[in-house]
């Protein structure tokens, strides 16, 4: 006959081995979710680098499609009015209009054109600059490609800096395309500046007078300091001395001033006429509207280089530790046995 204590052991040894099957899904649970919390945590700390450079350098950068109208402003200006053969004074304003060429620009470089008229405020034009350019969107500098041309002539060659500083602008000197002159000059670092609350890098270049053109018409002598009155020809001659304010983490010049004079130079080389003169600044309110693009690239940027990776950073250790703490419980209770009084009773 059967023991009747082997007929009573049956259902507690069942129900230790349910129980013990329960502890051994709770631990191979534990353990899976420790694996994805692990890899998790791996997969954003990995990601950080990538957001460093790979990223930044692909979504940080100068845009392709670009329509902008840049003005600045001189109070008071003497200029020669070739209508009238007479020298006038009065406020003028120099309007910068950039397009950007979309199709013709690619992943490393944008085309812009610029139109540069300068007038009085009444619309009468005295000077006017035409160019194209390529350049690189992270760096600003002048790639010699795309068409590039300086009023008409194809055969300029543009080089420095055109539209921007690059990317995380430094306190040092760069070189700076003068129109005028047709080169690339250098412009100086020559202090830092807070603008509206925003620190700006101020640089600073002057031009050597240079022959911009051969005035196609003789102009009086009475008007040159000549004796007599019979005309003689003359060549203009410019000097610029130029200021601009860059914000330096997105490179976007948020401000410019220049100051210019124009010369009507005879035969001997003297300046006989003073056939411009202005001080030409960057008015409150294209500042203003200057400063919000550039605070917006900036923005971009730190989210991307900084705010992204330290919380990456954050969080991916988080993940990993919490995964690598769990994985270490479940182990624990993997290797628990089921305990020794449950197998008594059952006997």
């Amino acid at each position: 006959m059967t023991p009747p204590t082997t007929l009573t052991s049956t259902p507690a040894l069942a129900s230790a081995a349910r129980a013990a099957a329960a502890l051994l899904r709770t631990a191979a649970t534990r353990r899976a979710l420790a694996l994805v919390l692990v890899g998790a945590g791996g997969f954003l700390l990995a990601l950080v680098p990538l957001l460093r450079g790979y990223v930044y350098d692909q979504v940080v950068r100068a845009p392709l499609e670009r329509s902008s109208v840049a003005r600045l402003y001189a109070k008071s200006a003497t200029f020669f009015d070739p209508a009238t053969q007479r020298r006038r004074a009065g406020p003028i304003v120099l309007t910068r209009t950039v397009t950007g060429d979309a199709k013709a620009g690619d992943d490393d470089h944008a085309v812009w054109i610029e139109f540069a008229s300068l007038t009085t405020l009444e619309g009468d034009r005295i000077g006017y600059h035409e160019r194209r350019v390529g350049f690189d969107r992270r760096t600003g500098a002048i790639a010699d490609c795309c068409g590039a041309y300086v009023d008409g002539d194809t055969s300029a060659r543009q080089s420095g800096l055109a539209f921007r500083w690059p990317l995380g602008a430094q306190e040092r000197d760069y070189e700076y395309y003068d129109v005028e002159s047709r080169r690339a000059l250098p412009i100086a670092f020559s202090g830092a500046e807070t603008l509206n609350g925003t620190l700006t890098y101020r640089y600073t270049q002057r031009t050597l007078p240079v022959k911009i053109e051969d005035v196609a018409t003789p102009l009086p002598g009475r008007l040159l300091g000549l004796p007599g009155t019979r005309s003689a020809p003359v060549t203009r001659w410019a000097r610029t001395e130029r200021t601009i304010w860059v914000e330096p983490v997105s490179g976007v010049p948020v401000k410019t001033e220049e100051r210019v004079r124009h010369t009507f130079r005879t035969a001997d080389g003297v300046d006989r006429l003073v056939a411009l003169q202005a001080d030409l600044r960057t008015p409150a309110e294209d500042l203003a509207a200057n400063l919000a693009e550039a605070e917006a690239f900036a923005s971009w940027t730190r989210w991307i280089r900084v705010v992204l990776p330290i919380a990456g950073v954050a969080l991916g250790a988080v993940l990993v530790g919490a995964g690598l703490l769990l994985r270490r419980s479940a182990l624990a209770e993997h290797e628990e046995q089921v305990p020794g009084h449950d197998l008594a009773d059952a006997r």
